[in-house]
């Protein structure tokens, strides 16, 4: 699914870069194909739990702001510097084929990543998103992680793919470290922010590097 995302996204940016758009123009309406194609359900998460862990007190209010609908001033600073970053991230590489390439190595990465925090951490909740999505199978988890290193290897090379891997893999232990600090576990906004945060990590490494 997240290598479908990227390729569609990616189509996105050629053809508005065909239209005569500059790579920041270009960029903004790849990452807003994408955001609508997947109804923004990552960049909730994210936003939810940057409210959540940044203006809670304790683990309870933590978690009850996180089940709030309502953006605040965390949530929607962590989203608008997800964008930025995505969206300069693109413009950088300006390639039709790079950008494409970049995309589809980031979604397939950031998704293959839910999975192994979903079996690395208990589900806070008995219900919402996280826990109705049950404890993934081991050998599925490990399928899911080599088919996703395989084509970010055909995307961008073997030396990127072994740096974007190691600074995605690193971003996701991140997430999760602080989730299970903060709350104990993880729920959808956790998983949702652990996408967010390898696919930003995935499409800085493939700039970094090339």
């Amino acid at each position: 699914m997240g290598a479908g995302l990227g390729v569609g996204a990616g189509a996105i940016y050629a053809a508005a870069e065909g239209l005569g758009l500059p790579p920041a123009l270009a960029a903004v309406c790849a990452m807003a194909g994408l955001v609508l194609a997947t109804g923004a359900l990552h960049e909730d998460g994210l936003s939810d739990l940057s409210d959540g862990f940044g203006g809670g007190s304790g683990r309870k209010q933590k978690l009850a702001i996180m089940r709030d609908g309502r953006s605040g001033p965390y949530g929607v600073i962590a989203v608008t510097l997800s964008l930025i970053a995505r969206v300069s991230a693109l413009a950088v590489l300006a390639n039709p084929g790079l950008v494409a390439l970049a995309l589809v190595a980031a979604g397939a990465s950031s998704r293959a990543a839910i999975p192994v925090v979903m079996r690395s951490l208990p589900a806070v909740r008995a219900s919402g998103v996280g826990a109705a999505a049950g404890v993934p199978v081991r050998d599925d988890v490990v399928i899911g992680l080599i088919i996703a290193g395989a084509i970010t290897l055909i995307c961008v090379g073997f030396f990127t793919t072994l740096v974007a891997l190691t600074v995605g893999a690193a971003s996701a232990a991140a997430v999760a470290s602080l989730a299970h600090r903060q709350i104990g576990g993880h729920t959808g906004d956790v998983l949702g922010t652990v996408q967010q945060a390898v696919e930003i990590a995935v499409l800085l490494a493939v700039v970094a590097v090339s």
